[in-house]
């Protein structure tokens, strides 16, 4: 772990809280946040799902857990209560919410408001909008209370403000990078080949990237990595669509290999998402060297730059997909040297050493 920049961030005890019910982005970029903060940062996991704290946790050693109940809503008085005594008992320096949309977190975040000394910060992965118009008020009063106030993009950031009618401008970023991708042991396919990795779910867009393959002359071949709900209603959808001879659905690897570390194998990703925050997954493969085709969606275009490291298409359209991917696969000597570029710009910007010393500016400014 490198230490250079925290020599004036004295040690303090972090609380990070998730109400995450199952692993999503928002849990993937928290913990390799928790994997780099600076040793003298001692870390208290709270969240009300065993499997997510459990998953988290070693990440970051010798991190302790609390499991609470999750508050169900404004009447459940004795959940509120019982947040707000463990918050303070606990007794931390800085209490962070860790938010998978602009409504996760919302009781726990009131009842932390109540607390008076206690630095609040609220971490926004998704533009995900909150569910309801009290939900809203609800975000706008607790907002008020915050000492930090962050997203993962500058344009997620936007969108919460606009949705919820929020300050403009009063969400600050800090991009969430990844850890240096290498490149392990794989085969390269013979034919061109483009990479999807990504959770089944119907919003990242799967169904209308199959839709889109049908498009693209001459066919290639196509892998998907991921799994979900979705997954044998995409199978179902791959077959009606006669593609079984060019897709192929992978699970994501367990232990330690790393879906990044093979990316280098392929000849780019493609990402057809309806909704994202600032998505991990284009970030890792532009430090892996290929090019991405993404839709404009969340803070996407924050990474990806038309016509220099890729593709931004309009979300919803099969024929747009397509065409970006005929494109990149027509001309290959000019999708590689997109792939260099973007590896250029992610190394620059898009790191997880870039994440760590943005974290710990904030947290230095909080605790003087």
């Amino acid at each position: 772990m490198i230490e250079s920049d925290s020599g004036n961030l004295r040690a303090f005890h972090l609380v990070v809280y998730s109400d995450a019910a199952v692993r999503g982005g928002a849990e993937v970029n928290l913990s390799r946040v928790l994997s780099v903060l600076p040793e003298q940062i001692r870390v208290t996991l709270v969240g009300v799902n065993a499997a997510v704290l459990d998953w988290l946790a070693p990440h970051r050693p010798n991190t302790e857990t609390v499991l609470l109940s999750a508050i169900t809503d404004r009447t459940d008085f004795r959940g509120l209560l019982k947040h707000r005594s463990t918050f303070r008992h606990l007794r931390p320096d800085v209490l962070q919410f860790n938010l998978s949309s602009a409504s996760s977190c919302q009781w726990a975040i009131l009842a932390a408001t109540t607390i008076p000394g206690l630095q609040r910060i609220v971490i926004e992965n998704s533009p995900m909008s909150v569910w309801s118009p009290s939900s809203a008020r609800l975000k706008r009063m607790t907002s008020k209370r915050l000492s930090a106030h962050i997203a993962v993009g500058d344009r997620t950031g936007r969108m919460i403000e606009e949705s919820t009618g929020l300050a403009p401008n009063c969400i600050q970023t800090i991009y969430h990078g990844v850890p240096t991708v290498g490149r392990v042991a794989a085969d390269r396919p013979e034919n061109l080949t483009l990479l999807t990795v990504a959770r089944h779910d119907p919003i990242k867009g799967l169904d209308l990237l199959l839709q889109a393959l049908t498009m693209v002359e001459p066919r290639c071949n196509l892998v998907l990595i991921g799994e979900g709900d979705q997954t044998n209603s995409l199978r179902k959808l791959c077959s009606e669509l006669s593609l079984n001879d060019c897709v192929e659905f992978r699970s994501a690897p367990w232990g330690e290999a790393r879906v990044a570390d093979m990316m280098w194998a392929f000849d780019g990703l493609v990402l057809p998402s309806r909704l994202e925050g600032f998505p991990v997954t284009i970030v890792e493969a532009m430090l892996a060297g290929l090019p991405v085709i993404a839709t404009d969606v969340g803070s996407v275009s924050e990474a990806v730059v038309p016509g220099v490291t890729g593709w931004i298409v309009e979300p919803e359209s099969a024929s747009a997909l397509a065409a970006a991917m005929t494109e990149l696969l027509n001309d290959p000597a000019a999708a590689a040297r997109m792939g260099q570029k973007g590896q250029e710009i992610a190394d620059a910007a898009f790191t997880i050493e870039a994440t760590r010393k943005a974290y710990v500016q904030m947290y230095t400014a909080l605790l003087k």
